[in-house]
């Protein structure tokens, strides 16, 4: 239509076109280029793309603020911390009044011969107070430390859930990537086959191997929605949030020493630091059992009204007597002492299956670190080698079908266990951290 319009003129000058194509010419290409940009904005895979993805940072952050289980951790700790003030504090006074010789035949208070009103305030043993603080106070610390370390148990879910959808959504990867390769081998065999170039059991095992593939990814979605459901109910997210992890993730190097890792989770593992707050504590319950035989006193005031003389005001000093011979104290000291070696004891053994754990864990780790160098410089370059190959060899007629299958087969088996033993080794540092009781 423009070559109509534009011959109809009978001139070749620019300014002598029509409009229309004029317009076209100028702007065709502009807006061409505008639409297939709005095209891909709108197109599904641009916002798949465009949907922020979540680092372990991220995970981490979020997981820290919005856990029920990281929370409810927070608030046992904030209830031990405000049992120290409890403890410490005196007993809360007596105050009361009393009406002496009231007439036996009137119910009137104000008849009676006196009144008095009195006021009494037990007050312990000094030291007493301070110790039984001590107590608290230590026995607060144990308790941060055990939520620490229920904290530190969700960051370990965490992180061993977010490697699994990750191993799975890069298997996933590969599994499509082989979906495609076998439909299009699956078609140029029927090809093949109809054309009677190939026989009928390489066309079979195309369609087998395809239907096979399928299955695989059926199965690993299943899982991706296992895990993915855990990883946002520890996220705190509704369900019908989806969540999309990066392609690809920096993998923790461990740079410390054994002996290193030793001492670190000496110093913060949060069981031992836990056991070691039990330990001191009930150090000072023993202490406090101790002082049980040392007398409180108690102090008190009264001040009397009576209507037919003058009012008088009379104090009180009272101490109790704790008798050893009649055992009460002894037993309480007895089980002070039991309590206390019971706790060294699960002191000496936590710190020596600490040291065996943390050997375990640290041997995973390094064995997880040299499976997975050997996977990247040695066994994916060779298979990625012979897969390019077998296809060359195929499509030149020098290698069979079922040369090819195996290569493909092979391609996509190795990168499974390279993305499990990546996996794996997310998963083995994190459990070392969480011995540790610290970042590494």
């Amino acid at each position: 239509m423009f070559a109509r319009l534009y011959a109809s003129t009978g001139q070749g000058d620019h300014k002598d076109r029509p409009y229309g194509m004029r317009f076209m010419m100028r702007y065709g290409m502009k807006i061409k280029n505008y639409v297939l940009i709005l095209l891909s904005i709108f197109s599904p895979g641009f916002l798949a793309a465009g949907e922020p993805v979540l680092s372990l940072d991220q995970a981490i952050s979020e997981v820290l603020a919005s856990n029920p289980d990281v929370h409810a951790a927070g608030y046992r700790t904030d209830a031990a911390r405000a049992r120290i003030s409890q403890a410490k504090g005196l007993e809360d006074p007596m105050v009361g009044v009393m009406f002496d010789d009231v007439p036996r035949d009137t119910a009137n208070l104000k008849k009676s011969e006196e009144i008095d009103y009195r006021v009494e305030q037990k007050f312990p043993f000094p030291g007493k107070r301070h110790v039984r603080g001590k107590v608290a106070r230590l026995d607060a610390e144990s308790v941060a430390e055990t939520s620490r370390g229920q904290v530190r148990d969700v960051l370990l879910d965490l992180k061993k859930t977010y490697y699994e959808v990750y191993r799975i959504d890069r298997s996933l990867e590969v599994n499509r990537e082989n979906q495609g390769l076998l439909q299009q081998l699956s078609g140029s065999t029927e090809t093949a086959y109809a054309t009677g170039q190939t026989n009928a059991e390489a066309a079979l095992k195309a369609r087998v191997e395809l239907s096979k593939i399928k299955n695989d990814a059926l199965l690993l979605q299943q899982q991706r929605t296992t895990h993915l459901a855990h990883l946002k109910a520890l996220l705190g997210r509704s369900t019908h949030e989806d969540v999309r992890l990066p392609s690809k993730l920096n993998w923790p190097r461990l740079s410390q020493s054994l002996a290193e890792v030793v001492v670190l989770a000496q110093e913060h593992r949060p069981e031992l630091t836990a056991i070691r707050s039990r330990a001191q504590r009930d150090q000072a319950s023993l202490t406090v059992a101790r002082q049980g035989l040392i007398p409180d006193f108690s102090l008190g005031f009264q001040y009397g009204q009576r209507p037919m003389s003058k009012d008088t005001w009379s104090g009180t000093a009272m101490m109790n007597l704790p008798i050893p011979l009649w055992g009460k104290h002894r037993g309480e000291i007895r089980e002070a002492k039991a309590m206390l070696h019971a706790t060294e004891s699960e002191r000496q053994s936590m710190e020596v299956h600490t040291h065996h754990e943390i050997e375990q864990a640290y041997s995973a780790v390094k064995t997880a670190e040299q499976v997975v160098n050997s996977y990247q410089k040695d066994l994916l370059p060779q298979v990625r080698a012979n897969l390019a190959a077998a296809r060359l060899a195929y499509g030149s007629k020098q290698a069979d079908f079922l040369t090819l299958l195996d290569a493909a087969r092979s391609y996509r088996d190795l990168h499974r266990d390279f993305y499990e033993q990546q996996a794996q080794l997310g998963i083995s540092f994190a459990e070392l951290e969480r011995l540790v009781g610290r970042d590494l």
